[in-house]
């Protein structure tokens, strides 16, 4: 099957489905599973009950189900509206699905709305008003969403669409109940199951996939000549450490061809004075942790001193910094509660607030914006730079946190603007 006959068999779907309205009759967190042509098992979620974002997101294996599994019994306790989310809210970089969303004319990039305008026109759909156009997005772990590049993501997503509308004929004659859809909750066995067939759908069921476990990226090991210079240094003090995504783009990302990942970030935070290390983020932590590591060897090198110590808390961040420490004579632990760390994080969001902070000493003496601070200023500055499809495709969560920003005048007045146009709401 050609390429233009996949898109327009996934526009053809999407159509299929919206005629179905099948999200008013279900909840977000009523979840159903379809089993696809490859093989593979896609989770799928009916959003749209609120009337404010239409969509069907298809959450393919595993993976995918630990990332629906981490946004719907995420702490309830968290402020989903409040500036927390940018750093806090993990499960917003951690999402990997398929979805199609309904939206305005004005919402949709040129080249997706001409796409969907002429097959509308070439089938006679007549399309008017808000949630008319498809639009179909990629969401992958620790990267920014993206549009669908490859026959494999089409082909899921319409087969996902056309289970959407094969579960509305199913409910005309029975009810949710008698199929086995029920809200997700923590001890969910099993989900109902569509299954493909030359005589339409059956329902069966499947069992809820287990706890998925990441797996993170392991750095080469340290340079055995920066080994030697950072044995050198005298040893003072005790470091809590974490990785972090950055919510920005610290590159023009106008010509990548795939996803780009979001940056990562070596939160170092010296437990006695309060103060961050300067380190910068790296956009290649994926591909290349050492790059991550290597930044945190050289700020050590430039302050001239290391720690004695160095705690994380996560596995993550174990694997970056483990040999590096070990090598070098500096104490390793893992623990749970790391205090620093949480006063790290509260003051970066009191600068994404742009609260004057009396604490000046929080931030290295030595470095008087913070390579950090500049990070972010940094992330901002390509909000700037991103086209109006990159804006509209960012996850609904963090749209809602930079419409914050702007709220609290972290934004220029010109991005202010710009976003009141792409955002009706603000």
């Amino acid at each position: 099957m050609s390429k233009q006959e996949l898109i327009d068999n996934m526009y053809g779907a999407a159509f299929q489905y919206k005629k179905t309205k099948l999200w008013k009759q279900m909840y977000d967190s009523e979840l159903f599973a379809v089993r696809l042509s490859d093989g593979e098992i896609a989770y799928c979620c009916v959003m749209g009950l609120a009337g404010e974002h239409i969509s069907l997101a298809a959450y393919v294996g595993d993976e995918g189900f630990q990332s629906y599994r981490e946004l719907a019994f995420r702490d309830d306790s968290f402020d989903f509206f409040g500036m927390e989310s940018m750093l806090d809210a993990e499960w917003i970089f951690h999402q990997s699905s398929l979805q199609c969303s309904f939206e305005s004319k004005d919402d949709l990039s040129y080249e997706d709305y001409m796409a969907a305008r002429d097959y509308a026109q070439s089938h006679h759909i007549r399309q008017r008003g808000a949630h008319a156009w498809p639009n179909f997005t990629k969401s992958m772990r620790y990267r920014m969403p993206w549009r669908l590049e490859t026959d494999k993501d089409r082909r899921q997503i319409t087969e996902a669409l056309l289970a959407g509308v094969a579960l509305s004929k199913i409910l005309e004659t029975k009810s949710k109940a008698e199929i086995g859809l029920y809200p997700l909750e923590e001890d969910t066995e099993t989900l109902p199951l569509l299954v493909p067939g030359e005589q339409g759908y059956t329902v069966d069921s499947i069992h809820v996939p287990p706890e998925w476990v990441e797996t993170f990226p392991e750095p080469v090991p340290p340079d055995k000549e920066r080994v030697s210079e950072l044995m050198k240094l005298k040893k003072r003090g005790v470091y809590d450490c974490e990785i972090i995504r950055l919510p920005g783009l610290l590159e023009e990302q106008s010509e990548a061809v795939e996803a780009p990942y979001l940056p990562a970030l070596l939160l170092c935070a010296d437990t006695k004075t309060g103060r961050l290390m300067a380190t910068k983020a790296v956009t290649d932590y994926d591909t290349r942790p050492e790059s991550l590591r290597d930044e945190f060897a050289g700020a050590l090198l430039e302050s001239g001193e290391c720690p004695r110590a160095v705690r994380v808390r996560n596995e993550q961040t174990k694997i970056l910094l483990a040999s590096l420490c070990t090598s070098v004579h500096i104490l390793f632990s893992v623990e749970e509660n790391l205090p620093a760390l949480d006063e790290a994080r509260e003051h970066l969001l009191s600068m994404l607030h742009n609260d004057d902070d009396e604490d000046d000493d929080f931030w290295d003496e030595d470095d008087e914006e913070g390579d950090f601070e500049t990070a972010l200023s940094t992330a901002v500055e390509e909000l700037s730079n991103m086209s109006d499809w990159e804006l509209k495709s960012l996850p609904p969560a963090m749209v809602r946190q930079i419409l914050e920003m702007a709220n609290f005048g972290f934004i220029p007045q010109e991005l202010q603007l710009r976003l009141r146009r792409l955002f009706k709401k603000f």
